[in-house]
């Protein structure tokens, strides 16, 4: 199978169900399944009762809502970032970021790692085809650097070591979407770092976030691009401000299931890609989503980014998983070889 596509009326939680049979879910990138606790919930019906509604109005509106600017102040303490910026999607946080980052370097030129995310494409530029050592050679200190936080769709873990030699002429621009919220997203540079974000994977809500210096975030929110964009939906902003201990008990979970991973998984099929500490993996295999099926798990299976190239097999582990469930998806990667 190449791809396939399920219709559901709700959001998937530990299980789905699929060809008329009850399976774990290992697909979507909802790390943290935060939507499943109570205390989320109870801050979510919060926000709807308090905001009632979507309100989208231009970013300098003469009413502004207050919980923008604290949960942007909660993000940026919680980064160690100087200042944040919320935008009503990842993908539209990483176009802004580049709108930016043009206009203060114009005459830059935007080199771009391999496995980007589109999120921080810009035409004609496309990502390098080639190995990310090969890349690094290419760097210069004119270049706009854009690269993602963790391979996608791929699992791939990126080294940030050439950050500490880049110059301070130099913006380097992150994509952070898979590891925002699960995992430390500290980088030591001189350039001039802008880091992007989806906030609807580990954290849950329909939301992007900016991250960078004082200067840089005051100019972003005094531009036409981000002026004119629509804030994001206040009431799921308000859940995620104030249902932050739900948010590190779903983390506690995740990394008790990565930590099984790890110590079960200590050798694998090499046709499984995995990083330690990491919650997702992922395989070009043909075989591996029917047989994950077989034994109970749906991952995902589809082309992405490139709607054209082979089907990638992708499994998330969730905080929503049993240890019972662990048990059984290690045992099942131990024992899968290709046919």
């Amino acid at each position: 199978m190449t791809s396939y596509q399920l219709h559901s009326d709700h959001i998937p939680g530990r299980w789905v169900e699929h060809e008329g049979k009850k399976l774990r879910w290992l697909g979507g990138t909802n790390y943290l399944s935060i939507g499943t606790h109570p205390l989320f919930q109870e801050k979510l019906n919060e926000g709807i009762k308090k905001f009632l509604q979507n309100w989208g109005s231009s970013r300098r509106n003469n009413l502004q809502l207050s919980v923008w600017e604290e949960l942007e102040d909660l993000f940026a303490k919680k980064y160690d970032r100087p200042a944040a910026a919320l935008s009503s999607s990842g993908m539209l946080a990483g176009q802004t970021a580049l709108q930016i980052a043009f206009q203060l370097n114009p005459k830059a030129l935007l080199n771009i790692a391999p496995n980007t995310h589109p999120a921080l494409w810009n035409r004609p530029y496309q990502p390098f085809n080639g190995t990310f050592n090969k890349w690094e050679v290419t760097l210069v200190p004119t270049d706009i650097i854009a690269i993602d936080g963790t391979g996608s769709p791929w699992v791939e873990g990126i080294d940030f070591d050439f950050a500490a030699s880049l110059a301070k002429e130099n913006f380097l621009l992150v994509d952070e979407s898979h590891r925002i919220g699960i995992q430390d997203i500290g980088i030591t540079t001189e350039a001039n770092l802008i880091q992007t974000a989806s906030l609807s994977k580990a954290y849950g809500i329909p939301a992007g976030i900016i991250l960078g210096d004082v200067a840089l975030i005051d100019q972003l929110k005094s531009d036409p691009f981000w002026v004119g964009s629509s804030p994001p939906n206040p009431a799921f902003c308000y859940a995620c401000l104030h249902a932050q201990e739900a948010y590190e008990e779903q983390l506690g979970q995740l990394k008790h299931s990565i930590k099984l991973m790890d110590e079960g998984l200590k050798e694998i099929n090499k046709s499984i890609k995995r990083l330690h500490g990491y919650p997702t993996f992922c395989s070009s295999s043909p075989d591996l989503f029917e047989y994950l099926k077989g034994k109970g798990f749906l991952t995902n299976q589809f082309s992405y980014p490139n709607i054209n190239a082979p089907a990638i097999c992708r499994a998330t582990v969730s905080s929503s998983l049993t240890d019972e469930d662990m048990v059984e998806l290690i045992d099942a990667l131990i024992n899968f070889k290709d046919a």
